[in-house]
């Protein structure tokens, strides 16, 4: 017998309007991965190019 505990973090994005209800989810193990993955996510691919990854 094991008792385990688990902790997991998620990501929850809005994917379109307000109106679709529909979201985007990831799920990561460990807390500085959750909170580092919007940023990367939203960071320019190149420097002066102004294209985002989510994009």
């Amino acid at each position: 017998m094991w008792l385990i505990g688990e902790t997991r973090w998620k990501v929850i994005a809005r994917a379109g309007d307000t109106e679709t209800g529909k979201v985007l989810r990831w799920e990561f193990e460990s807390e500085p991965e959750a909170f580092a993955w919007p940023i990367a996510c939203c960071a320019p691919t190149a420097p002066g190019s102004g294209v985002n990854r989510a994009a």
